[in-house]
């Protein structure tokens, strides 16, 4: 309770001073906009608009317990989503450290907030500029590991936008045309970018460089649930460049994590698992198409909640996907992805323990149930 005091009273803080911080940007000539304001000055300059989505995601039991719902039954109204062509010969957009683009003195909200671009303000503005024709902006918030900054942020909020513009631009040179915002710095990152036809040379880490332009193509990012045409797009512009190997079976695999979110009694989970014949999936690096060809090949998906399960989209129509929670800890992103994708869906935690706050539930250990465990596979997978 007393942390969860310490949060509250340092958010307060915190919105006390970003009002500050925004009261003197608009004495020095500086608009935040928000995300209607930022709509309204981007339609002259619009490309593209898709609708948003509206998903039905069924109810889901905690494992077969009938007195127990981990997810209610509900729809999901994901974001519409736009594509925007700036132009100016004479008035040059530039970017932050953080990636958002400032037009007119008009600091554009394409990624929620403004959070990142109030983070380090103040600070003398060293990076060398950058000047280029055109420019490509992807993302405007800092990755910091926690909230932002992972696989599941990389392919849904940066690469998803990327096939979007490429979509929009179907006959513009895309592919050599400067890319700019606070890089990632993954291996997965410049490797999704190849398979999109984009070169890593064209990469610009608007960290260390003032990126200036008199054209920029840029987008809105959706929220934690995609919007299903980004998804689709992703799917389709990957597969022109490299289509998985099929198996000559699919597998049952379990998807191990070494990080944070480890299963505290994995030895026994995996002895357990080992009688339904599934295959362990390490917690170690691994190359984008590896990945891919993982999950297009599996036909059930069990392991505790983590990015790589991001990778359902890549899953034939069917295959089903078990997610391993801590109680503190469960959001229904891969529900959605689950629901979208036209995958089965289930999900298990351990109702009895220790409530803690939310910043720490992110990185919450699981214990599971092994006999629980195993019963509800034996019905899931109809084995006597």
């Amino acid at each position: 309770m007393n942390r969860i005091k310490s949060v509250a009273k340092a958010m307060g803080l915190k919105i006390i001073y970003d009002a500050i911080q925004i009261s003197i940007l608009k004495l020095r000539g500086f608009y935040l906009l928000n995300k209607a304001e930022t709509l309204s000055f981007m339609s002259p300059y619009l490309v593209r608009y898709i609708s948003g989505n509206s998903i039905s995601l069924p109810q889901i039991l905690n494992g077969e317990d009938e007195n127990h719902v981990i997810f209610p039954q509900k729809t999901s109204d994901t974001d519409e989503v736009y594509i925007w062509e700036y132009q100016h010969p004479k008035k040059n957009v530039f970017f932050s450290r953080y990636g958002s683009l400032i037009i007119k003195h008009k600091v554009l909200c394409t990624d929620w907030n403004h959070n990142s671009f109030l983070r380090d303000i103040w600070k003398k503005d060293s990076r060398p500029v950058l000047k280029t024709p055109s420019v490509i902006a992807l993302f405007s918030q800092y990755q910091d590991g926690v909230w932002y900054g992972g696989y599941y942020d990389f392919v849904f909020l940066v690469a998803t936008k990327i096939s979007r513009i490429i979509d929009a631009f179907p006959n513009g040179n895309i592919s050599k045309m400067k890319i700019s915002y606070r890089l990632f710095n993954a291996h997965y990152e410049t490797e999704y970018l190849q398979l999109l036809g984009i070169s890593p040379e064209n990469l610009v880490d608007s960290s260390l460089n003032k990126v200036m332009a008199p054209r920029v193509i840029t987008g809105n990012s959706a929220r934690w649930h995609p919007n299903l045409s980004d998804i689709l797009s992703l799917k389709q512009n990957i597969q022109k460049k490299f289509q998985p190997v099929k198996a000559a079976s699919k597998n049952r695999i379990y998807v191990s994590r070494a990080c944070r979110r480890k299963i505290l009694n994995e030895e026994a989970l995996i002895e357990m698992l080992k009688k339904f014949d599934f295959q362990v999936i390490e917690d170690k690096p691994r190359s984008v198409e590896e990945q891919i060809t993982i999950y297009h090949n599996a036909s059930f998906i069990i392991g505790p909640h983590g990015a790589s399960f991001s990778n359902v989209i890549w899953c034939e129509p069917g295959a089903h996907l078990f997610e391993l929670f801590s109680h503190n800890y469960a959001p229904d992103f891969f529900l959605y992805l689950a629901a979208v994708m036209d995958m089965k869906y289930s999900a298990y935690y351990e109702e009895d323990g220790e409530r803690i706050n939310y910043v720490d539930a992110l990185s919450e250990d699981i214990y599971v149930s092994i006999p629980k465990l195993e019963k509800c596979l034996e019905t899931l997978l109809k084995v006597s």
